[in-house]
């Protein structure tokens, strides 16, 4: 791309004024410059970061895509606040953004991040880089959205500071831009020196290798105890999880493994959410919830079944499926729970009766879409926002269990897995209390440079599935469908 436009006067001046405010203030403040541009594709602008933090959100035929690198400010939390204060940082930074340039939507992205599956990390040594609850205000955003492209420089503003010291910071960003798609960024798949004297050697190409979180025989005795607990009336649903460790000789290939999932999966948010050598990517078909405005939006994905090799098998496939009793009754739980979180925030909500098909590679999945409008609470005058619906509706069902808290202990007891931000709520936060939330389903978490034997350049994946089991489950049956679902993450991720 050719180089960003300078700043101009007016810019200059809000600058300074920005300076003079986080003096006055005693605090720091932030700068925000828009600009109007073309943008570089998507995993082109991840690759700008390289081993900073780093965000992609990227809808595929259903939308833009938007990318972020480098922090400017971050927050981390955990237990039962954790919701709380994200909420508490993003409204205290926000409020001293000074924002200069070329005019952006209040609606659009500005911090992002996840959290974890449960509100307490567990400690492994895995999921170090993705705790209970992380968000960042990053240093550049680049971005396609409704139609329009652009970018959005950001650079502190410390008590004491210079203008000529924030727009040299704001240059920096330009020029970290400026070099994405002209080579500026190195490439992913080259040999390194080892490799190539390896292969001059006669070595063989990359290894992996797969190993089971737990036996299979484990994992149907789940099953069946998860069974039981739904016949004594315990449980009504719960999502049994399990995952694949898979060990390689060099490092992964992150941005062709996105590559791929992007192309295999055309209708779902490719994400990834990067820090050091660690990334947590997901090709997810299921929103938690979106906010923009008063409009919310969201959909129950719940019930599954394989997609067939032909036309015919695939057809008879997806009318069992639509017409399978168990299945029909598993998305019911789902729609149900948002329907009851919804109604009581929405002051309209609509959803057909009916679900349709969500029909991906090797799998179909039952879906039902909401739209509604949010009212406001007659006693304090304010809409929900969208941190607010997340954590009334993580996890639902579809990814926990109901009832839910008995569905959880259930999980903490018999799963025996470290979740992290598999099946979480992932996503970006805009400067009016809204955002864009998704399930991180046929996720997965990919760590380069992990030292194993004193060798630092070995690299791990872990993979996760679940299956939702209600009463008429079948531990063959479910074992299956995990099989489904990590086949379509670890194929794109070992294509030799």
């Amino acid at each position: 791309m050719s180089s960003l436009p300078d700043l101009n006067e007016v810019e200059r001046e809000a600058i300074a004024r920005a300076v003079e405010r986080a003096s006055r203030e005693g605090r720091t403040g932030y700068v925000a410059r828009g600009i109007r541009s073309a943008v570089p594709a998507a995993l082109e602008g991840l690759a700008a970061a390289g081993r900073r933090d780093r965000f992609l959100f990227d809808s595929g035929t259903r939308g833009g895509y938007v990318v972020a690198g480098g922090v400017s400010d971050e927050v981390e939390s955990a237990g039962a606040r954790r919701f709380d204060d994200v909420r508490g940082w993003t409204e205290a930074v926000r409020s001293r953004i000074a924002w200069i340039g070329d005019e952006r939507s209040p609606t659009a992205p500005t911090f992002f991040g996840g959290f974890g599956f449960e509100p307490e990390s567990r400690g492994s040594e895995d999921w170090k880089a993705f705790p209970a609850a992380r968000f960042f205000l990053p240093e550049w955003i680049l971005e396609r959205r409704d139609a329009a492209t652009g970018y959005v420089l950001l650079a502190r503003v410390e008590p004491g500071t210079s203008p000529a010291a924030v727009e040299a910071e704001l240059a920096e960003r330009a020029r970290t831009l400026a070099s994405v798609g002209r080579g500026g960024v190195g490439a992913q798949g080259h040999l390194d020196e080892r490799e190539e004297r390896a292969f001059e050697q006669g070595a063989c190409g990359p290894e992996f290798r797969v190993r089971a979180d737990r036996p299979h025989a484990v994992f149907r005795g789940q099953v069946d105890a998860a069974l039981e607990a739904i016949r004594a009336g315990r449980i009504d649903k719960v999502v049994l999880a399990r995952s694949l460790r898979v060990d390689h000789d060099g490092r992964f290939d992150v941005l062709a493994f996105l590559s791929s999932l992007r192309a295999v999966y055309p209708t779902c948010v490719v994400l990834a959410m990067g820090r050091g050598n660690d990334t947590f990517l997901a090709a997810t078909p299921e929103s938690l919830v979106r906010v923009e405005g008063d409009l919310v939006e969201t959909a129950a994905l719940a019930g599954s079944a394989p997609r067939g090799l032909r036309a015919e098998e695939d057809r008879a496939l997806a009318e069992g499926l639509m017409s399978s009793e168990k299945e029909r009754r598993e998305h019911a739980f789902v729609v149900e729970a948002i329907r009851a979180t919804l109604d009581s925030c929405c002051t309209s909500l609509d959803a057909p009766e009916t679900p349709a098909l969500r029909q991906l590679a090797g799998i179909q999945h039952l879906e039902t879409p909401f739209r509604g409008r949010l009212g406001r609470n007659p006693e304090t005058g304010k809409r929900a926002d969208v941190l607010t619906l997340v954590e009334a509706l993580h996890p639902t069902p579809a990814v926990g269990g109901v009832p839910r808290a008995a569905a959880q202990d259930w999980l903490r007891r018999h799963e025996a897995l470290d979740r992290g931000w598999y099946a979480s709520p992932v996503g970006w936060l805009d400067v009016e209390g809204g955002g864009d939330f998704r399930v991180a389903l046929r996720s997965g978490l990919v760590r380069n440079e992990v030292e194993v034997q004193e060798q630092a350049r070995h690299g791990r994946a872990l993979l996760f599935a679940g299956a939702g089991l209600v009463a008429g489950s079948e531990a063959e049956q479910e074992l299956v469908e995990t099989r489904i679902k990590l086949r379509a993450l670890l194929a794109p991720l070992t294509e030799i």
